[in-house]
């Protein structure tokens, strides 16, 4: 099952209508989690790149054993474990119709 991530550019605009006209913890909760994401995202690009680019003193790649390798994944990947699961999209719609509702 594949599983789709909303980007910032995607969520921004529901967002600031939830946050204006809605609830703003729903909101305040989906931007720390998406701040948390980026976080992750960030340090395990880092570990990539660590990874992509290892040289040893004379700037020669260094071979690195499977298991040194999948440390290092690991690592990065633990980054993803403390970011929590986002609200469930029904609920954000049903937010946003709510609000738009009283604001009619």
């Amino acid at each position: 099952m594949t599983q789709i991530r909303p980007t910032w550019l995607t969520a921004l605009l529901p967002l600031l209508a939830v946050y204006q006209y809605g609830d703003r913890e729903i909101v305040r909760a989906e931007l720390f989690r998406m701040a948390l994401s980026a976080d992750a995202a960030s340090k395990t690009a880092d570990a990539l790149h660590r990874i992509a680019n290892m040289l040893d003193r004379d700037g020669h790649a260094i071979d690195m054993h499977r298991e040194e390798l999948r440390a290092i994944a690991r690592a990065a990947l633990s980054e993803f474990d403390r970011v929590p699961p986002r609200a469930p999209l029904v609920g954000v719609h049903e937010a946003v119709r709510r609000t738009r509702e009283r604001a009619t």
